[in-house]
């Protein structure tokens, strides 16, 4: 099954790679076949809209998408989570969210729909 990753980059961009490259590494052993956005050949302006509609271009050839404990902090790893729930792809996270990161993601969407 093709999975895509999704998580934090931006504000971390020194650890994402190790972050993303973990994931991959586990998902390849479990026979998933894996679109690592820091993999993607970005040929763009670099913006962050230029990034995540080359991502989401990507994505959209998948049919699971794999969280990262992370993504509830990211504003485009948020869009990416309710894209994905919404072409009902199967659904992988890292780890389960407590409650304060299910406040906060409440929140950050509230932040995105109002800006």
């Amino acid at each position: 099954m093709k999975t895509y990753v999704s998580g934090k980059i931006s504000g971390i961009e020194e650890i994402a790679p190790f972050l993303f490259a973990e994931a991959e590494i586990e998902l390849k052993k479990q026979g998933f076949k894996v679109v690592n956005p820091l993999t993607i050949n970005h040929d763009h302006d670099l913006s962050w809209e230029s990034y995540m509609k080359e991502d989401i271009k990507e994505m959209c050839d998948c049919q699971a998408i794999y969280m990262l404990s992370n993504w509830y902090n990211s504003r485009g790893a948020i869009i990416e989570h309710d894209l994905a729930k919404k072409l009902k792809f199967k659904m992988i996270y890292e780890k389960e969210l407590t409650f304060f990161q299910k406040l906060k993601l409440a929140y950050m969407r509230f932040l995105i729909r109002n800006s």
